[in-house]
């Protein structure tokens, strides 16, 4: 027996307030970096002294997506074993000798690693606790792995052991001081579902861009740790898990609903939102 699913989008109102913070007018960092034929846009950054290979080094990553303390730490973590530290994706990370000039650099990006040294420039000049700089290297388009970067930054300087303030921190969850409110209609096989609550979380990059699900339940997850995934088997009742792009644009979406025997996943939902949407789910012999 197989059954079929259908989700139908039409207009409707779930309000979320402010699903992106403004994190001001200076831009910490800006740049852009290509691997093969994709080009992704950098605009976060963070600089810490790298694990000690005998020189004194300045580590400069630039990425398409804010980098969380734990994060860091993570990578730290790893690069004190000898490899290559594990950073939001796409990222270009870049190491300074102390005279602020570009030694290597390295990059991760749409299922591609590359590395370098030769084939990039770059200058760096620390002030007053923050490190100011730029870097660059063209791109071959004949190369085996074409390649290239042009970023400029500004970051604060992190020593040895000291951690990220709290507000380069992303937390998961719905944005501070906003409480978060859910109104519309949601009906599976003709019976309503009551969506009481939403959160917003980022998550890995998807199509290469920033990337958050936004989740809505019928009840309380805010304590969850993974409540995009636990959503999709019931344990809040009925729910919506949502995927969108840094600009609001829809790219995915996956349904729960407990009037639906089995749940349907519709993971390719696009679209331009406006400010919701109305769904329907039914299910087929």
């Amino acid at each position: 027996m197989i059954k079929k699913f259908s989700l139908v989008a039409a207009v409707m109102v779930l309000s979320i307030v402010t699903l992106f913070a403004e994190e001001g007018t200076t831009k910490p960092a800006e740049g852009t970096l290509k691997l093969s034929k994709k080009s992704f846009a950098l605009a976060h950054g963070v600089a810490y002294e790298p694990a000690s290979d005998g020189e004194e080094t300045v580590a400069v990553v630039l990425s398409a997506q804010s980098i969380s303390s734990e994060k860091l730490k993570k990578a730290l973590a790893t690069e004190k074993e000898g490899e290559l530290g594990e950073f939001p994706q796409p990222f270009l990370k870049l190491v300074f000798n102390k005279k602020g000039e570009l030694k290597h650099w390295s990059a991760v990006g749409g299922g591609t690693t590359v590395s370098g040294s030769s084939d990039g420039t770059g200058e760096l000049k620390l002030e007053e606790g923050r490190v100011v700089g730029k870097a660059s290297a063209a791109s071959d388009p004949d190369a085996l792995i074409p390649r290239g970067f042009d970023g400029r930054f500004n970051v604060a300087m992190l020593k040895a052991g000291e951690e990220l303030p709290a507000a380069a921190v992303k937390k998961p969850g719905p944005a501070a001081n906003v409480k978060p409110s859910v109104t519309g209609v949601f009906r599976g096989n003709g019976k309503d579902a009551k969506l009481a609550f939403v959160s917003a979380r980022w998550r890995e990059p998807f199509g290469d861009k920033p990337s958050m699900d936004l989740v809505f339940t019928e009840k309380d997850h805010s304590k969850d740790n993974k409540p995009d995934l636990n959503a999709t088997f019931g344990k809040f009742g009925s729910a919506l898990i949502i995927t969108v792009h840094q600009d609001g644009k829809i790219v995915g979406c996956e349904v729960a609903h407990t009037a639906l025997h089995r749940a349907p996943s519709i993971p390719w939902v696009r679209g331009q939102p406006s400010h919701g949407a109305l769904f329907s789910a039914s299910e087929k012999e």
